[in-house]
């Protein structure tokens, strides 16, 4: 079964490295929609940077026999000048064959997972094909090489601008169906809002740290109304029902919801505001700008883009008996937010409601007026980060621990880093000065 694995990527790999070849082949994450975007925004720097077109490939959506069901999955049908559809039967000729493959594969994973509780490489749960290669400029083996994620050019690249269509909807069509639904009027303007809970992933108990409290986030809410805007908050039916406000659409709770419904919403909405969660990454794809609140890494997944920011969640050390300042922070190691291992020594505290106000209240005004400028503290708190990262890269393992593929661990090596060398976003003003020196919730 392994030599299945290596073939299939041998033949795709080969394919995707003739110079020549108009097309880079890439299978994205099939079942977590924040990795599956992520991968796909990549596939798309990818083979724009070779005067390419992706082609999207995926399996067969067997949830019986693969124990999940593919993430939403308007994202693998996308249409963009810089995607390429084959012929449908061609398409599902491969869809088959990868579905064929990975059939007796992930039944072997499953079962060593869940009898002799060994977790196997991911090659075993869904295809990678094309994945390895999207985060470094050439093959990746031997050490890690920061170098290569800086000659990559991440930040130009990461300024690319794709055009979607979702589920073959016009503009037009899209805004009229918003508007007769009366999901918002036609000419109003609207922010998408995602605050994660426990329930999609029904994790309740295990890293709490990345929920976030519903009710913080009212004040600001009211503020984007007051406005005449509205929120429309994102999510699935296990979240908290927000209390009913003017202008707010508690949406996973209409009859609207749905997985189109979803990107729709995204891409058309005025920003973003979210956590670092799946949801996210999709607002990434469309290139929206991004608020994200209660961040607790700092190192991966934080504001992308020019027109992104964000603030973090405070930390407490039961080790000092206080809370971290930021400089502490982007100056630490690995364990303040190692995701993949423990973290028991910290506890990760929410942004107040005026936290959470005040960075809205900012943030519009910098939307409203495209005035995104960089103050002395923000550009210091972001070479401290950088360079930090770079020492935390070289000398702590980034995948779990459990997984012992020396591949798998060198692509999260250069995923990581094509974020650190490519954000260009940063942590919002007011909260650096109030948090850099000394974290603004200690007495």
């Amino acid at each position: 079964m392994e030599c299945l694995i290596v073939l299939l990527n041998i033949i795709f790999d080969r394919i995707n490295n003739i110079k020549n070849h108009r097309y880079y082949y890439l299978s994205p994450h099939v079942y977590a929609v924040g990795n599956c975007a992520e991968d796909i925004y990549c596939g798309l720097i990818k083979a724009r940077s070779q005067s390419k077109k992706l082609v999207i490939l995926y399996m067969l959506d067997i949830p019986y026999i693969f124990k999940y069901k593919l993430t939403n999955k308007y994202l693998f049908t996308l249409k963009s000048d810089h995607i390429y559809k084959p012929n449908s039967y061609i398409l599902f000729f491969i869809r088959l064959l990868l579905t064929l493959v990975y059939i007796p594969l992930r039944t072997t994973a499953l079962f060593s997972k869940n009898i002799l509780g060994v977790r196997m490489d991911e090659s075993y749960n869904y295809p990678l094909i094309g994945r390895d290669k999207l985060y470094a400029p050439k093959s990746i083996g031997g050490a890690f090489d920061y170098r290569y994620a800086s000659l990559y050019n991440w930040k130009d690249k990461f300024n690319y601008e794709f055009d979607f269509i979702i589920n073959n909807k016009t503009d037009d069509e899209v805004l009229n169906y918003l508007s007769e639904s009366r999901i918002v009027p036609k000419n109003a303007w609207f922010v998408c809002l995602h605050v994660r809970e426990n329930g999609f992933r029904n994790d309740k108990g295990r890293r709490e740290y990345r929920n976030s409290n519903i009710e913080n986030y009212i004040p600001a809410i009211k503020e984007i109304t007051s406005k005449g805007g509205y929120v429309i908050r994102m999510g699935d039916d296990s979240m908290t029902p927000i209390p009913n406000m003017k202008n707010v659409i508690d949406y996973p709770f209409t009859k609207f919801k749905s997985d189109y419904m979803d990107l729709f919403l995204i891409k058309y909405c005025y920003f973003f505001i979210g956590c670092q969660s799946g949801i996210f990454d999709v607002a990434k794809l469309f290139g929206k700008p991004v608020l994200l609140l209660n961040m607790y890494n700092w190192t991966f997944g934080g504001p992308l883009h020019s027109n992104d920011s964000g603030i973090l969640k405070h930390i407490y050390s039961k080790k000092d008996n206080r809370y971290l300042s930021i400089k502490e922070l982007f100056s630490g190691g690995w364990e303040t937010q190692n995701m993949n291992g423990y973290i028991d020594d910290f506890i990760f505290i929410e942004n107040t409601k005026e936290e959470i106000l005040d960075a809205v209240v900012s943030y519009i005004q910098n939307i409203d007026n495209d005035t995104f400028f960089v103050s002395k503290i923000q550009n210091l708190s972001n070479s401290f980060r950088k360079k930090q990262a770079y020492s935390i890269f070289k000398n702590n393992r980034l995948a779990p621990k459990n997984v012992m593929n020396t591949n798998e661990e060198m692509v999260e090596r250069y995923r990581f880093a094509s974020q650190i060398e490519g954000a260009s976003g940063f942590i919002c003003k007011n909260y650096l000065e109030k948090n850099w020196e000394r974290d603004s919730l200690n007495k």
